[in-house]
């Protein structure tokens, strides 16, 4: 009997030592699960995981490097703030729809200038008239904090830009660091 309650007391004795290493931090954005000090956006990721399973890419087209769509593409992000603009280059470019109806979505990094120097950042275009223009409302720029980088980025996109086709934005896996953690 007392092998019994040893166990017992060794089960709820780590229990309650996970449990005191756990805690719940309500943010502006959501529920964020601190776990031995740091913040971890447990909720974030499995919905990044859950969307990963559950998308459907098929209507999107992941651009060539090169490829003259890819070369307009560079060419609008350039114009778009310059002069740091000026060295832009996409690290990904994703397209859906043709014509008219054409929307893009590049990650890019800038190239650097010592002048104004601009972090990575994820651009919406989309073509307007016959000719391709950044969308300003929905350029993410910085740091998402704790939070899931993609997850936060796909959620900023509906908010901001709700024309934004939902393939594109769903199937947006960002490469660069400050957006794929």
């Amino acid at each position: 009997m007392q092998r019994s309650t040893a166990a017992a007391c060794l089960v709820a004795a780590s229990g309650l030592l996970l449990l005191s290493q756990l805690r719940l931090l309500p943010q502006d954005q959501g529920v964020l699960l601190e776990v031995s000090g740091r913040p971890v956006d447990a909720a974030g990721q499995m919905q990044g995981a859950w969307l990963r399973l559950v998308r459907r890419c098929g209507t999107v087209t992941a651009l060539a490097d090169g490829s003259a769509a890819w070369q307009e593409a560079q060419r609008v992000l350039a114009g778009y703030s310059p002069p740091a603009s000026l060295a832009a280059r996409p690290v990904q470019v994703l397209s859906w729809g043709e014509g008219d109806a054409q929307w893009l979505l590049a990650e890019v990094r800038w190239g650097g200038s010592a002048i104004a120097p601009l972090d990575p950042a994820i651009v919406p275009l989309a073509r307007r008239g016959g000719v391709m223009q950044v969308q300003a409302g929905g350029v993410w720029s910085g740091d998402t904090g704790p939070w899931s980088a993609p997850v936060f980025i796909r959620r900023f996109l509906a908010d901001r830009l709700p024309a934004l086709p939902a393939p594109l934005r769903q199937c947006l896996d960002p490469q660069l660091r400050p957006f794929s953690r």
